[in-house]
């Protein structure tokens, strides 16, 4: 019998079976949905006029920005509605595809999987306004004026040259 034994068998037990068994159960036990993602490309399919003239989008989907009012009073995505916006007029929305987003996609993440949980067909766009504007695509004052100012939530997060980051 090898001396190793033991402690391979103790590392496995210890380390290997609950790492396997959490990878194959975790889904099980956590109690979460997926969240469905959307990317930069998908998005500007819903409605083409979107990226050039800031039109809303088509009677099947909203966009729902889930940031604080510090960082979209900077600038928003062309056609989106704020979540106190959405909140108050939810009802409206229930039979809309609606896509969420913030920053960079985690807060968006975890409001996308509440209005799941609620019964909305609910899309989580992944990389948010940072990836909006990696695209290079323009944003929109709570006016409907356009810029090219981005709050950043961060100072950690980059944008290209033609936009200006605040945080």
């Amino acid at each position: 019998m090898s001396r190793y034994l033991p402690t391979r068998v103790a590392t496995l037990l210890l380390v290997g079976l609950p790492t396997m068994m959490f990878a194959q159960f975790a889904g099980l036990f956590a109690g979460s949905l997926a969240v469905p993602e959307v990317n930069v490309g998908q998005l500007m399919m819903l409605n083409a006029d979107l990226a050039d003239g800031g039109k809303k989008f088509d009677g099947q989907h909203v966009i729902v920005d889930v940031r604080t009012p510090e960082e979209y009073q900077v600038s928003m995505i062309p056609g989106a509605v704020t979540k106190v916006q959405f909140e108050k007029n939810k009802q409206q929305y229930r039979d809309c595809t609606i896509v969420v987003y913030c920053t960079i996609g985690y807060r968006s993440g975890q409001y996308a999987k509440k209005l799941m949980s609620d019964g909305f067909n609910a899309k989580n766009f992944k990389g948010s306004i940072l990836a909006w504007c990696h695209a290079g695509l323009p944003l929109v004052t709570m006016q409907g004026e356009p810029t090219y100012r981005v709050h950043t939530y961060s100072s950690e997060y980059k944008v290209p040259s033609r936009y200006t980051a605040v945080f």
